[in-house]
């Protein structure tokens, strides 16, 4: 009965060890941008606020230069030797890029110096891969 007990009671501990393990070592969900920035760059409420209004002012004039750029695509794909479809594709992309990396500085100039340009260096990247379906995220 003792070696049955302690059989037990030994697959239990594996069983709460592993689960333990398991959950500590398991992806935590999708999280949105500002549970992701709040948590990644350590933002006060005061900065988390700002930029959460900064992205919501930005957002609709990111789908805008998206859309832009999609309409003067669909031009291109028509009439594929359109030079000037293909010039107003690279302004318009270069307005989108240009604008995008402003507003990332200024998020960035709403955390503390360190977390700033840290934030820098993990999204401008993606700003140049930025494929314009819509608008760029934050994370």
């Amino acid at each position: 009965m003792k070696r049955y007990l302690l059989l037990i009671g030994l697959a239990v501990a594996v069983a709460a060890a592993s689960h333990g393990l398991t959950r500590g070592l398991m992806p935590r969900g999708e999280e949105d941008q500002m549970t992701w920035l709040r948590r990644e760059f350590k933002l006060t409420d005061r900065q988390a606020a700002a930029v959460e209004k900064m992205q919501a002012a930005y957002r609709p004039v990111c789908a805008g230069h998206c859309r832009l750029i999609r309409e003067a695509r669909d031009r291109l794909a028509a009439a594929p030797n359109d030079s000037a479809a293909q010039a107003e594709i690279g302004r318009l992309e270069q307005k989108c890029h240009e604008a995008t990396l402003a507003h990332l500085q200024n998020v960035a100039a709403q955390m503390d110096p360190a977390q700033g340009r840290r934030f820098l260096t993990l999204v401008e990247p993606k700003v140049s891969r930025h494929a314009h379906q819509g608008p760029l995220g934050l994370k």
